[in-house]
């Protein structure tokens, strides 16, 4: 006899509903079983999950409002989808900008804002995304995935490496220098105010950072524990806009190639520079900007046909963010602006020939207006912060423009165009040898490194070189010209202006879509043009396999990150990155003001700080500073309770800081150590009051022997040594022993000398000063 089983029908949604509860409840289970083993609060994967829950929110935030205004300003059927998302991400970040600009005005940015801003901008965007999805439904034009061939070769091996990019960025050992003394420093400052401020202790603080303010973002929005964590979101930042760069590529080398080819996105693997350090993803700036050019070339095609206003808004609203987050901008901008003017010649000329399709002249200035208008509307706020902070809307350049700047010391505005801007960058001053310079760099710059961190190897931009000639043999090369010229016109406006090769990845994103387009537009040549192509491409990826993984000590970290979860020390792996910036920040109080000495990175610290390094604030002079005491009464006025120095670790920038700071440093008592960092209270009680330093001057290079007043010693080498002061002394003698008794101090070189009787009166009248320069400093006993 055979059973059977009552015969009815289980409905799907009670079936569903039993293998949610099974999956949940073995969930449960297996999370209750590991946590007796290790704490699930432990788990760094938590965290990373955390990071990328807030990741995919902004950037549908970002995308949702980016989408409708482009939406308002190109009509849908001169663009495609692809266009539309390369649009509509740096549109929403210049909005997102705009918004915590205005945030930070009316003092709110926190946590609550932190959620605010993007949901509103989630919401506007949410009934045009609406719309668009159900037209895509109706019509059936959703996008599909239909790679083969070289395409999918391409976007596999594209997608292997950016894994190894995120491994690279994923941990806060991924910050580089300058993250760590301005960009990440500025997003904790201003999240720990609370509201947009100036920075007058540091001059590079308070130039244009579009970046600083998205990661701003990082340093409010909850569920972050410690400040690690906030830096990773800030790193995560920085990759999620790496990724929609390369959307932007893509989208640019389609438009250049007028070819719907995939896999162009991955011609990134032909400038390997990005996983080099300075160049890779560390918190800085650079991508931020690289972000908005690729949209920028697209956004010039548009409004080069007719100038059309809405083409022109999007092209300027574009050029603002750029330039409010690097002036490099104007590299790309100055020939996107050329090709304007001569298109809108060659519209005017037609105009006048009884074209009637061409624009009026009164349409091609509008054009321009709006462009420079946008452009205007998105820099406004930097330039207000400026203008309140330090009554000059350039600060910290121009400053002997405007008159009245604020936070600025005698030619201050020479050490910012000479020190911040370092002058060992510049070209040459002579304009033909500039313009010499300039030609023969637009085309070897990517041979011949000016610096970097792997022996001045070649790391990007060969190919491109190379590519160009193709340009002769493509037929109807006309889109790629356009884009040549503009990528080969900002490669020569750095080399015209300010040597430093990281600032080209600027603009990377254009030379890498013009790269893809040309190589593309060259293999429908035949199989002859394609055995060439495939040589240049091989060597470039033969040759940057070894750059792609020149970031293996920060790749390891995020290994080493990831396996620490199964010890249980996942979230004290993250913390002890800078924990010592971080432990010395805690232990002051949370009003404290730090004078950060010869020093710039301060990220961690997380109180105000002041620099005191010549040529990067307008605070602190010390050529003003005759004895101790002046140096005890500046840190007064400005409110420093605590200082922080690495003892004698480099030769500081003129003697008399030297002797100054030194003697001065002997005053400060109380000391903690914090790694190489050395903290002490500001002293209640303020050195003597003395007569104004003589000093004796025996044996150092570049100095007369004789007797200086201190202030004569100001001359600094971070000058050019056209701009240096060359001193000479007050008083000289044949012995310059003769003049021992008028010094308060003695600066002695490795070749000085002193006669026996000197030498005698030298040793008991006089105790060393220790400094980490190359002289011997020697201070009279009281």
């Amino acid at each position: 006899m055979k059973l059977r089983w009552p015969s009815f029908q289980v409905p799907n949604g009670v079936r569903a509903l039993v293998a949610c509860a099974i999956g949940l409840g073995g969930a449960l289970f297996f999370a209750q079983f590991l946590d007796n083993r290790h704490k699930l609060k432990d788990w760094v994967v938590f965290d990373l999950a955390t990071i990328w829950t807030w990741q995919v929110f902004l950037s549908a935030a970002l995308v949702s409002t980016g989408a409708l205004v482009v939406h308002k300003l190109l009509p849908d059927r001169d663009r495609t989808r692809l266009e539309t998302f390369a649009f509509a991400y740096p549109v929403g970040v210049v909005v997102f900008v705009l918004g915590m600009y205005l945030g930070g005005f009316l003092h709110l940015l926190g946590p609550v804002f932190a959620v605010a801003l993007p949901t509103l901008m989630l919401a506007a965007g949410a009934p045009h995304a609406r719309r668009a999805w159900q037209r895509a439904r109706a019509t059936g034009t959703f996008p599909r995935l239909s790679l083969t061939g070289l395409p999918l070769v391409a976007s596999v091996a594209g997608l292997l490496l950016l894994g190894i990019l995120y491994l690279g960025a994923m941990t806060p050992d991924a910050i580089n220098y300058d993250a760590g003394w301005m960009h990440l420093v500025i997003a904790q400052d201003t999240a720990r105010e609370g509201h947009i401020i100036g920075f007058p202790g540091d001059w590079v603080l308070n130039v244009p950072h579009l970046g600083s303010v998205v990661n701003t973002w990082a340093f409010i929005v909850p569920g972050l524990a410690i400040p690690q964590l906030r830096w990773m979101m800030a790193l995560h930042t920085e990759f999620v806009a790496v990724v929609w760069t390369m959307v932007g590529i893509a989208a640019a080398a389609r438009w250049l190639a007028s070819r719907e080819v995939g896999g162009t996105w991955a011609a990134y693997l032909l400038f390997p520079g990005l996983f080099v350090y300075d160049h890779n993803i560390g918190g800085a700036a650079d991508h931020y900007m690289a972000m908005f050019t690729a949209p920028m070339l697209l956004a010039t095609g548009r409004a080069l046909r007719r100038f059309d206003r809405g083409a022109c808004l999007l092209l300027g609203a574009l050029m603002g963010g750029a330039l409010l987050t690097k002036l490099q901008a104007y590299y790309l901008i100055a020939p996107i602006g050329l090709v304007g003017l001569v298109r809108a010649l060659v519209l005017l000329i037609r105009r006048r020939r009884g074209d009637p399709d061409a624009p009026s002249l009164r349409a091609i200035a509008i054009g321009f207006g709006l462009a420079a208008a946008a452009a205007a509307v998105v820099l406004l706020p930097h330039f207000a912060v400026n203008t309140i902070w330090f009554h000059n809307p350039l600060y910290p350049f121009a400053q002997n423009i405007f008159s009245g700047t604020k936070w600025t010391v005698k030619d201050g505005g020479m050490q910012a165009s000479m020190v911040l801007a370092d002058w060992h960058s510049r070209a040459p001053a002579v304009l033909s040898e500039r313009l010499a310079r300039a030609t023969e760099l637009s085309f070897t710059f990517s041979f011949v490194a000016h610096y970097s961190f792997v022996g001045d190897l070649p790391m990007f931009g060969s190919v491109f070189t190379l590519a160009l000639p193709f340009l002769l043999v493509i037929r109807n090369p006309r889109r790629l010209w356009l884009g040549a010229f503009i990528a080969m016109g900002a490669v020569f406006i750095w080399a015209f202006t300010y040597w430093v090769d990281r600032n080209l990845q600027a603009f990377l994103p254009v030379m890498v879509a013009v790269t893809a387009a040309i190589l593309v537009r060259t293999w429908e040549l035949g199989w002859l043009a394609r055995v060439g192509v495939a040589a240049l491409v091989f060597l470039q990826i033969a040759w940057g396999s070894g750059l792609y993984f020149q970031g293996a000590d920060r790749v390891n970290a995020a290994i080493r990150l990831l396996r620490s979860g199964m010890d249980g020390r996942g979230r004290d792996t993250v913390a002890a990155n800078r924990s010592q910036y971080v432990a010395l920040g805690n232990a002051l109080p949370p009003d404290a003001t730090i004078l950060m000495h010869n020093n710039h990175g301060t990220l961690g610290f997380n109180r105000r700080v002041f620099l005191d390094w010549i040529g990067f604030q307008g605070a602190i002079d010390y050529r003003l500073f005759k004895t101790p005491r002046d140096l005890y009464d500046r840190l007064r006025a400005l409110g420093i309770t605590h200082v922080v120095w690495v003892p004698f670790q480099r030769e500081l920038s003129t003697k008399q800081e030297e002797i100054i700071w030194n003697l001065f440093a002997e005053t400060l008592q109380n000391r903690r150590q914090f790694g190489e960092f050395t903290v002490a209270p500001l002293p209640a009680a303020p050195p003597p009051v003395e007569a104004p330093y003589q000093v004796l001057v025996v044996g150092v290079a570049g100095l007369p022997d004789g007797l200086y007043p201190i202030q004569m010693l100001s001359s600094t080498d971070l000058l050019p040594p056209t701009m240096r002061f060359h001193a000479l002394p007050s008083k000289t003698a044949p012995s310059p022993g003769a003049l021992l008794d008028e010094a308060k101090v003695v600066l002695m070189g490795g070749a000085a000398g002193l006669d026996p009787a000197a030498s005698e009166r030298l040793n008991r009248d006089f105790r060393p000063v220790q400094a980490a320069g190359g002289a011997r400093i020697l201070v009279r006993k009281n």
